[in-house]
């Protein structure tokens, strides 16, 4: 069944405050890139003390030293961190092997790569098993959400995990759970509301009666 990703931008008390309203309806919590850089894998460390039973993905968006900044991460608690599909092959590998050594995973970033999939059968051929189709954050008033490139690898490689970020909303979903990702990333459509707690009940209620088996 598709999983549901909260990504956490804002300052560590208000994701904390947040993560208390949806909690109960997210499979997946990401500490996004600005959280990242304002407090460091501290905000890792207090969401894992905090929900030891929730996934936690690290957004370093990492392009280069892949082993030893995805070590960082995963040593603070994460159970993923993104790397970018523009890094080098010897980054994407680096960041892999950390991974492998510490039972967690990788997802790769997918944002502003010209030919997703050819970088997709490449990335697969490297060993990654998470690839995340996503419309920048400063595109995403000029560009719409990538549910065609999302079909495209759907459709060409019907095994891989896909997930997609970027702008994501309730009246989006009719457009993307027919396309089968394993994971939807959602940021201020779920934490810019006035009520974060029932819109991700929304989310969760909607992804499970279009994908429950």
């Amino acid at each position: 069944m598709t999983e549901l990703q909260i990504a956490l931008d804002g300052e560590l008390s208000a994701a904390l405050d947040v993560l208390a309203q949806v909690h109960p309806f997210v499979d997946i919590v990401e500490i996004g890139t600005p959280l990242v850089f304002r407090e460091g894998m501290r905000a890792v460390r207090e969401l894992r003390a905090a929900y030891p039973q929730l996934t936690l993905v690290a957004d370093l968006k990492i392009m280069d030293a892949g082993e030893a900044e995805a070590d960082i991460a995963f040593r603070a608690g994460a159970d993923c961190a993104t790397v970018m599909a523009l890094a080098s092959d010897a980054t994407i590998s680096g960041a892999l092997a950390s991974a492998r050594a510490h039972g967690k995973r990788i997802m790769i970033d997918m944002m502003q790569v010209a030919g997703p999939l050819l970088r997709a059968r490449q990335l697969l051929g490297l060993g990654c098993d998470l690839l995340c189709l996503h419309t920048a954050h400063d595109l995403q008033s000029s560009q719409e959400s990538p549910y065609a490139q999302l079909a495209q690898l759907r459709a060409a490689l019907p095994a891989a995990q896909l997930a997609i970020a970027g702008g994501v909303k309730l009246d989006t979903l009719e457009q993307i759970l027919p396309l089968q990702p394993q994971v939807i990333i959602v940021g201020s459509g779920i934490t810019a509301g006035p009520d974060p707690g029932a819109t991700a009940r929304r989310f969760h209620e909607r992804i499970v009666h279009d994908t429950a088996p």
